[in-house]
């Protein structure tokens, strides 16, 4: 490593991108969701480091080099990542999705590959991370490990151009495999993401500088002058990117109409990063975060039972009581004055079965059940009245009824991400337990 500090460079920069990723993820969550969603700094750094990479790409395939048409391939592939990743300027020029797009694309957005995977667990999506894993760790480990050894096939694949990363990008490949697959349920797809674009742009720079100084690209060392210069190019181009990423986003997020809608992801984010935290055990810090949207708007029940589990689990018998029993009075207020709606007695469900009164939370499911009887014989063709039945039949554990009914409204209204959601997460459920 003394001899190839460049080695040391991009080995810190992996611990350094994979650690911080680490200590957010376990300490502040609230700059964890900063750094894995849309519109924000570690998205805009996925994307300018396949931008980077398209450019760099393009620089080599320049070159009089064996390996021009792979990295003409890798330019084109890099491009098309970009323009997905930025909706095609959707995001950039705020144009409306197209109807078409709206009614297929798992996240109404648009751009193509959320036709085929999205938000939403699918058997397909999971098929296609698997793929994407094995692809990840074909090229990017299993590859150069075969040519450093001088493996005869690799070699071969080496002649006819194919350009493989650096060995010791290796661990950027094989986390990313990892994480694609995504373990934790975490957004660790967004850090998967992340490490790919490092690795490609970082691959495509190693084979330009090689090239222009007349080095072998294939070496598994250079001499130390050549090894610290190219470090210094590795440094500038990772500061660059992180650096141009912070002040898009700052940007992006001052730009008029941009702040209200980018908070509002947030506070999505940290409601679904609340309930993972939980998942997990961290209750903790899943409470830290319901406080904090409950600050904003005191009168959410389900954050008020959400906290209420989270108490439960960590043993605040007292704490417990007295926010389970705060969602309960909301609740029987909004039941009071209009007990024919079907959303507070599924509310008046969960509450009750969590604070131990079964026979209460019986009886409220039976009257959201004949509501929604009642609705879906008088509006057949709603799509709202299908979809809050199916929530109910959900209650009542009648799976299959519900998904009928979520699919009836999906059928009614493509273009709601809610119903869309609705249907894929049912249709996942059933999948896993047929």
């Amino acid at each position: 490593m003394q001899k190839n500090p460049h080695k040391v460079v991009i080995l810190l920069t992996f611990v350094l991108l994979v650690g911080g990723y680490a200590f957010m993820a376990a300490y502040y969550p609230l700059a964890y969701i900063w750094a894995t969603y849309e519109d924000l700094i570690g998205e805009w750094a996925q994307t300018y480091f396949f931008f980077a990479a398209t450019i760099l790409s393009v620089l080599v395939a320049l070159q009089r080099s064996q390996y021009r048409w792979f990295f003409i391939v890798l330019a084109a592939a890099c491009s098309y990542v970009v323009l997905e990743e930025i909706s095609w300027g959707q995001r950039i020029f705020d144009f409306s999705t197209p109807d078409f797009l709206k009614s297929r694309n798992l996240q109404g957005e648009a751009n193509l590959h959320n036709l085929l995977t999205g938000p939403h667990k699918t058997l397909l999506k999971d098929l296609i991370s698997i793929g994407v894993a094995v692809g990840l760790l074909g090229y990017g480990f299993i590859y150069p490990l075969m040519r450093s050894r001088g493996w005869r096939l690799a070699q071969w694949v080496d002649k006819m151009g194919a350009a493989a990363p650096p060995m010791v990008l290796a661990p950027f490949f094989v986390l990313a495999a990892y994480f694609e697959l995504k373990p934790f349920s975490f957004n660790e797809a967004e850090i998967a993401e992340l490490l790919v674009a490092t690795a490609l742009a970082m691959t495509a720079l190693h084979y330009l500088f090689a090239i222009k100084r007349g080095l072998p690209a294939t070496a598994s060392s250079w001499g130390r002058n050549d090894s610290f210069v190219f470090g210094r190019w590795l440094i500038i181009l990772s500061t660059a990117v992180v650096a141009i990423a912070a002040l898009t986003t700052v940007a992006f997020y001052s730009a008029p109409g941009n702040e209200s809608r980018i908070n509002g992801r947030i506070e999505r984010g940290i409601e679904k990063f609340a309930g993972r935290y939980k998942r997990h055990n961290r209750c903790d810090i899943a409470n830290e975060l319901y406080e904090m949207l409950l600050q904003k708007d005191p009168q959410r029940v389900y954050l008020l039972r959400q906290m209420a589990t989270c108490y439960k689990r960590l043993e605040q018998s007292a704490m417990f009581d007295q926010t389970i029993a705060a969602a309960i009075s909301i609740d029987l207020q909004i039941y009071a004055e209009d007990p024919w709606r079907a959303s507070v007695n599924q509310s008046l469900v969960r509450s009750y079965r969590l604070a131990g009164s079964k026979e209460i939370a019986r009886r409220h499911l039976e009257e959201a059940l004949t509501i929604g009887i009642t609705r879906i014989e008088e509006h057949p063709d709603s799509a709202k009245a299908a979809y809050s039945f199916g929530r109910t039949l959900q209650l009542a554990d009648r799976r299959e009824e519900a998904f009928e009914q979520f699919s009836r409204a999906y059928d009614i209204d493509r273009t709601s991400s809610k119903y869309r959601k609705a249907y894929f997460s049912a249709r996942a459920y059933l999948e896993r337990h047929r």
